[in-house]
């Protein structure tokens, strides 16, 4: 069983660390199900050289699921490991194109184990999470992942995640059949069953409501993104395979589902979920908190060009720019002797837009204004962007 790392070539690309530099794969009590949990224990015992034990793991999880491809393919090196007879395949470019897909799943199941974050950091994307939000969808699509987060009093926890396939294009959606999956923030909005389905979609779908406003104020279009499962003959599609949606294992879909709220639940969908310890994570929390009150405290005080400070010279609302709605603000401001401004945070979600890269913040708030000649409530949401290291708002609209 010597010269693992040459005898079994996909498993040696797939994962370099786990296998070549003979490093075992990190215990964790978490798996997703149980085929990502006997893909763990197959590398982690090819790491220890123990061919025949790998391949009992990978034999017992395809038992189950005879449709997990990357499984027949590990098993395939595994018996042509266990002969000694050189794997010559995956040298050959044809080939190579073909398996490509099936080493970058392998490599983003495994990572999400011996990449962990340390127990007890949080996603620097959930800062307010509203207590009608019993869970918070938080989707990472370099890794390839959807985690789920409960509502602990404001604070995510984390629940479970799985492994998802996205947009072939990678992700920054733009237009129409650009194959790419959109990133912002999005909610649940309708579910559809599996027998109102064709058999592409596996178990059923959750579609999500892109574009929202953001997305359109920006120009970008384009429909139909959903979550959702894998035809009844494939067990996983490959991690960049779907026109835009989101997909799981039909396993995972249904898993999903005791998650959801319709109409409701969250969906973060973001490049790359940077995890805090929890004490960064409050600081960065205040951080936001402190720049919406200090807004909120400039409107009270009817000094504009305080209050105004606060907006990007980028931003946009309702049709108006920056400097249309400088204007107006000002000659709304000319008539009043008081204003009182209450803001009560649902919830706060970060994400970086691709066409900027820096971090992008949504805020949905309740209102209530209270001046000598106008009082409301009413619900709002705003998109802050981080200027020069400082929150400033660059859209705003009702909810």
């Amino acid at each position: 069983q010597k010269g693992v790392k040459l005898a079994v070539p996909l498993l040696a690309m797939a994962f370099p660390v786990a296998v070549a530099q003979d490093k075992p794969v990190a215990a964790t009590p978490l798996f997703a199900n149980a085929m990502e949990a006997a893909l763990v224990r197959t590398f982690d015992r090819l790491s220890k050289q123990q061919i025949s034990a790998a391949l009992k793991e990978i034999d017992d999880a395809l038992e189950k699921n005879p449709n997990f491809r990357l499984g027949q393919i590990i098993k395939g090196d595994l018996l042509m490991a266990r002969s000694g007879a050189p794997v010559a395949f995956a040298e050959q470019q044809a080939i190579a194109r073909e398996t490509a897909p099936l080493k970058h799943e392998a490599r983003v199941r495994l990572e999400r184990y011996l990449d962990a974050p340390p127990v007890g950091y949080l996603p620097e994307s959930l800062l307010h999470i509203a207590d009608q939000h019993k869970h918070v969808l938080l989707v990472d699509t370099e890794r390839h992942r959807v985690y789920v987060f409960s509502n602990e009093g404001g604070r995510p926890r984390h629940v479970i995640d799985f492994y998802i396939s996205a947009g072939k294009n990678g992700d920054a959606k733009v237009r129409e059949g650009d194959q790419r999956t959109p990133l912002g923030v999005y909610h649940v909005t309708s579910s559809v069953p599996r027998e109102k389905l064709p058999d592409f979609y596996g178990s059923g779908a959750y579609p999500i409501n892109y574009p929202n406003d953001w997305d359109k104020a920006n120009g970008r279009n384009g429909s139909g993104i959903w979550l959702h499962g894998t035809p009844s003959n494939t067990y996983s599609r490959p991690p960049r395979a779907s026109d835009g949606c989101v997909v799981l294992t039909n396993e995972d879909f249904q898993k999903l589902g005791a998650y959801v709220d319709i109409g409701t639940t969250p969906v973060v969908i973001t490049t790359r979920v940077e995890w805090l310890a929890p004490e960064r994570w409050t600081a960065e929390r205040d951080a936001f908190t402190s720049a919406l009150e200090s807004w909120r405290k400039d409107w009270e005080s009817r000094d504009v060009d305080r209050y105004l400070s606060h907006y990007s010279g980028q931003f946009t609302a309702d049709g108006k720019d920056f400097t249309s709605w400088a204007e107006k603000k000002r000659f709304i401001a000319a008539g009043k002797k008081h204003i009182k401004v209450g803001i009560d945070v649902q919830n706060s979600f970060t994400w970086k837009p691709a066409e900027s890269g820096v971090p992008h913040l949504v805020v949905t708030y309740q209102q209530d204004y209270r001046s000598n000649n106008l009082n409301n409530k009413m619900k709002k949401r705003q998109v802050w962007s981080k200027e020069n290291g400082r929150w400033k708002i660059v859209f705003e609209t009702a909810a």
